[in-house]
C-alpha cells in the first residue's frame, strides 16, 4: 500500500517511523509499557502454583540448579516434559541464577518479557500500517485483555510471553524487509522466527501470518474478487503469489521439523490423546465449541479460570452448532469481501489459523480450551476491531465518538484484567476459582485439595480429593489421599490408597515421580516406616520383588511390633521366591499374635503351596470358622481341598465364595477349571458360563484363561468353541515354557477328537 508520509520525509529518504514520528513512537511505546507494568504489577507478589510451576521449574532437576552444562544440553536436546522449547528453559535457568527460587522475581521476568512483546506489537503494526494511534490501540488490547492474564501471571507459561516477544519482533523485522527487501532484513526475520519456535512450537503458524500481512496491510499480493473465482483466474493469482511463497520456504522448512518433533514428543510424554482416544466427530465438535468460546470471551471475559474440563465425546449439538454456523457464514463473508475489505481476511484467518494447532483437532492435554491459547491468535481479531471500526466510523461520519469508545474499551479491559489477577496469587486462590466457575473439574478439585494439604488444612481437603477421584479415577488424587490419611495417623487407609494408585499404572510418569519423591524424603524421615512400606508396595507392583523385600524389611526394623508390617513382609518374601523365610516370618508372628487371622490365612496358603497340606488345612479351617465371610480364606481352603482329593467339598467352598462375592475372579477361574477338568464334579454348562463371563470381562485374556475356557466348552460339548479357544491359547502362549505349550497341544488333540479333558 502507499503509506502516508510527512513533509520532508522524501528529502530525508526515511519512512515516517524513522523520521519525524520517532519521538512520538518512543513516547507511545514507553507509555504502553509503563501502563502495562502498573496493571500487572501485583504479580510480583504472587507464589509458584502446584500446576506445572513445580514440574517446569522448582522440582525440575535440570532447571532448579540454574545454569549447568548438563541442564543446557538437556534444554537443547530433550523434549521429555512436553516438547522442544530450549529458549523458555534457558529463561527459567537464568531466573534461578539471578534470584534462586524467589517466585516474585520469576513473575517479574515474565512481566518484563510481556512488556517487550507489547512494545514490539505496537512497533510492528506501526511499521506495517504507518499509523501510530490504531497501532497503539491494537497493542493495548493485546497487552490488557483479560484472556492474557494467564500467560503473564503463570510462571509455567513463560513460553507464551517469550514466544510473543519474538513473534512480534519477527513481524516488525518482516515489515522492514517487505518494504526494502535485503538479505540482512530476511536474516533478521528468519532469526526472530527461529527464536519464536524455540520458545514455543505454536510459533509455527507465523509464516502463514506473514503471507496474510503480504495481503494486508503490505499489499504485496491481492485476493481475487468473486467474479474472478475461476480456474484460470485463480491460477493467475497463484502465479503472482508464488514469489512471496518461495521467499518463505526456509521458514516452512523449520515448521516441518518443529511439527514432527512436537507431535513425537507429545506422544512420548502422554499429553497428546491418540487419534483413537476421541472420535473425529467429537474432536471436531469440541474444536468448533472452542472457537465459539474464544469469540465469546473476547467480548465477555467472565468466569475465567486456569482449566476448563474437556467435554469428552458427549458434546451437545446446541453447544457446537451455533459457533459452527457463525464460523462458516463469517468465513464466506470474509472471502467474498476480501478484495474490498482486505483487513477482514488478514485478521480473521490470523485468528483461525494461529489457533489451529491448539484447537483440539489433535487433542493435547485435558482442557476443552485455555485462556493462554489466545495470547497470539486474538491479535487478528484486534486488527479487525481497531482498523475495521475506524473505517466504519469514518464512513458513517461518527469518527468523533471513536476515541470515547476506544478509551472506554481499554479502561474496562484494564479493570477486568486487574480484577482477574488476584485469582493467580497462589494455588489456593487459583483452583478455588476453577472449582467455583466450572463443573466436574477433577483436576481443579485435586489440585485445590492438594494445596489445602500443603497449607495444613488436612481434613478440609478430603471432600475435594474424593470428588476428584469419583469424577476421574486417577493416580494423583489417590496419592494425595494416601498422604492425607498418613498425616491423620491412619496408615492402613494410607497404604490402601498407595496400593490402588501404583496398581493403576505402576511404571507411568506419575508413579515414577511419586517414587522419586518417596526416595528423596527417606533421609528426612529416618524413623518413618510408612514411606518404606509405600516404596515396597510400589516395587512389588512393578515386579521388583527383591527391592520390595528390602524396603519392607527396613519398615519392619523400624516397627518390630507392628503385625501388619510382618504380614506384608511375608507376602513380599513369597513373591520374591523366599517361601521358607516367609513361612518362618508368619510362624514367628503367630507365636506372638495367635489371633491374627490374616497371618494364619497367608500361612495356610503358603503351607498348601509347599505341599504341607495337613498343616495348611488346620490353619485355613480355623480362619474360615472364625471368619465365615472371608472370601480369600474360603478360596484358599477350596484350593487346598482340591489338592487333598476332595473335589465336591472344594466345589462347595468355591460356590460359597461366589455367593458372598459374585465377581471374585480367582474363585470363578478355579471353579470353572474344577467343573471342566474333574470328572467327579464335572458340570460343563456351569463351567462354560463362568469361563465366558471371565472372557467378557477381560480385554486381553492370557493363555491360562483361554485354556480354562476351552476346557469348559469341551466339557459342555461345544468342541468347535473348545478348538477355537485352545488355538487362541496356543497363540497367546508363544513365550510360555515348553511344558505349557505341550499341555495345550495335548488338549487340542483331545478337542479335535471331540473329547473333554480330565485331570
Amino acid at each position: 500500500m502507499n503509506l502516508p508520509t510527512l513533509p520532508g520525509d522524501e528529502a530525508k529518504g526515511l519512512p515516517p517511523a524513522e523520521g519525524e514520528q520517532r519521538p512520538l513512537l518512543a513516547k507511545v511505546a514507553v507509555s504502553l509499557a509503563l501502563l502495562t507494568f502498573l496493571i500487572f504489577l501485583p504479580v510480583v507478589e504472587y507464589e509458584f502454583i502446584n500446576y506445572d510451576d513445580d514440574v517446569f521449574v522448582t522440582n525440575n532437576p535440570m532447571v532448579a540448579p540454574g545454569f549447568t552444562w548438563e541442564g543446557i544440553k538437556w534444554a537443547f536436546t530433550s523434549a521429555e516434559i512436553d516438547y522442544w522449547r530450549p529458549l523458555s528453559w534457558l529463561s527459567h535457568m537464568l531466573d534461578i541464577e539471578l534470584a534462586g527460587a524467589m517466585a516474585g522475581f520469576h513473575h517479574l521476568s515474565s512481566l518484563l518479557i510481556h512488556l517487550g512483546a507489547v512494545v514490539f506489537c505496537f512497533l510492528a503494526f506501526q511499521r506495517l500500517s504507518g499509523e501510530i494511534w490504531p497501532s497503539a490501540v491494537g497493542a493495548a488490547l493485546f497487552a490488557w485483555h483479560p484472556l492474557h492474564v494467564e500467560s503473564v501471571a503463570w510462571i509455567g507459561e513463560r513460553k507464551d510471553v517469550l514466544c510473543g516477544l519474538f513473534w512480534f519482533y519477527t513481524i516488525w523485522a518482516y515489515a522492514g524487509y517487505a518494504k526494502r527487501p535485503s538479505a540482512p532484513g530476511f536474516l533478521a526475520t528468519f532469526f526472530g522466527f527461529v527464536l519464536a519456535v524455540m520458545s514455543k512450537p505454536m510459533g509455527v503458524t507465523l509464516p502463514c501470518v506473514l503471507m496474510l500481512l503480504d495481503f494486508w496491510p503490505l499489499q504485496r499480493i491481492c485476493f481475487p474478487a468473486p467474479s474472478e473465482w475461476r480456474v484460470t483466474g485463480l491460477v493467475r493469482f497463484a502465479r503472482t503469489w508464488w514469489p512471496f511463497i518461495r521467499e518463505k520456504i526456509p521458514l516452512m522448512a523449520v515448521v516441518v521439523v518443529i511439527c514432527v518433533s512436537t507431535v513425537y514428543s507429545q506422544h512420548r510424554v502422554g499429553t497428546m490423546s491418540s487419534l483413537t482416544g476421541l472420535p473425529w466427530d467429537a474432536r471436531l465438535q469440541s474444536a468448533l465449541y472452542g472457537y465459539g468460546m474464544y469469540l465469546t470471551q473476547l467480548f465477555l471475559p467472565t468466569h475465567l479460570c486456569v482449566l476448563y474440563p474437556h467435554l469428552g465425546s458427549s458434546v451437545q449439538t446446541m453447544v457446537w452448532l451455533p459457533p459452527a454456523a457463525f464460523l462458516v457464514t463469517f468465513t464466506i463473508f470474509v472471502l467474498c469481501w476480501a478484495s474490498r475489505i482486505p483487513l477482514l481476511l488478514t485478521g480473521w484467518f490470523w485468528f483461525l489459523g494461529v489457533l489451529m494447532p491448539v484447537i483440539g483437532i489433535v487433542q493435547v492435554g485435558e482442557q476443552a480450551h485455555a485462556d493462554r491459547y489466545t495470547y497470539l491468535p486474538l491479535t487478528g481479531l484486534f486488527v479487525i476491531l481497531v482498523w475495521g471500526l475506524r473505517e466504519v466510523a469514518r464512513r458513517w461520519g461518527k469518527s468523533g465518538v471513536l476515541p470515547w469508545i476506544t478509551g472506554a474499551t481499554l479502561i474496562v479491559s484494564a479493570l477486568v484484567t486487574r480484577a482477574q489477577l488476584p485469582h493467580w496469587q497462589n494455588s489456593t486462590t487459583l483452583f478455588r476459582r476453577a472449582v467455583e466457575v466450572t463443573a466436574n473439574n477433577a483436576t481443579a478439585l485435586n489440585n485445590y485439595g492438594s494445596d489445602l494439604v500443603a497449607r495444613g488444612f488436612i481434613r478440609e481437603s478430603i471432600p475435594y480429593l474424593m470428588e476428584s477421584l469419583r469424577l476421574h479415577p486417577a493416580q494423583q488424587p489417590l496419592f494425595n489421599l494416601s498422604w492425607v490419611y498418613a498425616q491423620l495417623g491412619q496408615p492402613k487407609l494410607s497404604l490402601g490408597f498407595v496400593h490402588e494408585a501404583f496398581r493403576m499404572d505402576p511404571k507411568g510418569n506419575t508413579a515414577n515421580e511419586q517414587i522419586r519423591v518417596l526416595l528423596r524424603e527417606l533421609p528426612e524421615h529416618p524413623s518413618d516406616p510408612l514411606r518404606r512400606q509405600s516404596l515396597a508396595t510400589a516395587y512389588s507392583l512393578r515386579g521388583d520383588y527383591p527391592k520390595a523385600v528390602d524396603y519392607m524389611r527396613a519398615a519392619a526394623e523400624l516397627a518390630p511390633k507392628d503385625p501388619d508390617i510382618q504380614v506384608d513382609l511375608a507376602v513380599y518374601l513369597g513373591q520374591a521366591g523366599k517361601e521358607i523365610e516367609a513361612t518362618q516370618t508368619l510362624q514367628s508372628l503367630l507365636r506372638n499374635y495367635p489371633t491374627n487371622l490374616t497371618a494364619r490365612n497367608n500361612l495356610g496358603a503358603l503351607l498348601s503351596k509347599q505341599g504341607r497340606l495337613t498343616e495348611a488345612l488346620e490353619h485355613l479351617k480355623a480362619v474360615v470358622e472364625q471368619q465365615p465371610k472371608n472370601p480369600n480364606a474360603r478360596h484358599n481352603l477350596a484350593i487346598l481341598l482340591t489338592k487333598l482329593g476332595q473335589p465336591q467339598q472344594a466345589r462347595d467352598e468355591f460356590e460359597r465364595v461366589l455367593e458372598q462375592q459374585p465377581d471374585y475372579r480367582p474363585a470363578m477361574q478355579h471353579l470353572a477349571w474344577l467343573l471342566a477338568a474333574k470328572a467327579a464334579v464335572r458340570d460343563g454348562n456351569r463351567a462354560k458360563a463362568l469361563a465366558l463371563q471371565l472372557l467378557q470381562r477381560t480385554p486381553k485374556p492370557d493363555s491360562s484363561l483361554l485354556d480354562i475356557a476351552a476346557a469348559a466348552c469341551a466339557a459342555a460339548g461345544d468342541f468347535e468353541g473348545a478348538r477355537s479357544l485352545v488355538t487362541a491359547a496356543l497363540a497367546a502362549a508363544e513365550k510360555k515354557p515348553a511344558s505349557v505349550v505341550q499341555s495345550l497341544l495335548s488338549r487340542q488333540t483331545l478337542y479335535q477328537a471331540n473329547q473333554a479333558y480330565s485331570e
